[in-house]
């Protein structure tokens, strides 16, 4: 599809498919900010929370009327739909409430599927802005977020091509021995995580506490996990699973 084709194919999406919803006028300076992180590969784009933040400040200090009704901190796969994605729903319905603008740092935090970001766009109730974008409307960062997943979809085209013609040539794809090195480090590093912390979070499940309990306690103490963020049910299972429950050893 050409670039032509595409700014063709949303204009006429938007226009055919746009819900007969009274266009509300949002004012400018007020923000609802969210914030998103993927459940599996946390920060692993380049776009924690911290950079996220560092986008939005630069976004706001341009604007000194501008004020933040409420910051939203969502832990979800960007490819989930909206009725699996609360936090995304509960900001969308707090910018509605209080006419403010739903803001974002850049539009993958909201989605990387562009039919997803398109179906966000067709509410005239509602203003996104993103802060990669500052100067673009909701109709624009349509077109960019099928822009976006054409290109990403070309790279992915070319890549697996270029794999395929250099399998085909007989070159070996790959290090064994470095990712069999690389794979022992890694599970070495996390052994001893978990033996370090071990005997506070088994403390604390012997105790009663149920996995989010220990988390929070993890998080409040200052805690961080071995990638330096903060901890969520799956780490602490992991650090169970891979150390002994000092409570059977002495049994």
């Amino acid at each position: 599809m050409r670039t032509g084709e595409s700014a063709a194919y949303i204009c006429l999406y938007l226009t055919c498919n746009t819900p007969k919803v009274r266009s509300v006028p949002v004012p400018t300076n007020r923000y609802v900010v969210l914030l998103r992180v993927s459940t599996q590969k946390q920060g692993a784009d380049g776009l924690g929370i911290a950079a996220q933040k560092r986008d939005i400040k630069l976004f706001l200090q341009q604007r000194p009327e501008a004020t933040v009704l409420k910051e939203l901190v969502e832990v979800e796969s960007g490819g989930k739909e909206l009725k699996d994605r609360p936090v995304l729903q509960a900001a969308i319905e707090l910018c509605k409430k209080t006419s403010s603008t739903l803001l974002v740092a850049t539009l993958s935090r909201l989605s990387r599927d562009a039919a997803f970001v398109l179906t966000l766009m067709k509410d005239t109730s509602i203003r996104f802005q993103v802060a990669s974008m500052p100067n673009a409307e909701n109709f624009q960062l349509g077109i960019y977020a099928l822009l976006n997943q054409q290109e990403r979809e070309q790279v992915s085209t070319r890549t697996r091509a270029a794999l395929a013609a250099a399998k085909a040539r007989g070159v070996k794809l790959g290090n064994p021995k470095n990712l069999e090195e690389w794979n022992r480090t890694r599970k070495n590093q996390a052994r001893v995580f978990a033996n370090h912390h071990s005997n506070l979070i088994w403390t604390l499940r012997n105790g009663g506490k149920t996995l989010r309990e220990i988390c929070s306690v993890m998080n409040d103490s200052g805690i961080k996990t071995s990638k330096g963020g903060a901890f969520h049910p799956v780490q602490i299972t992991r650090i169970l699973r891979r150390s002994p429950n000092p409570a059977e050893l002495a049994a």
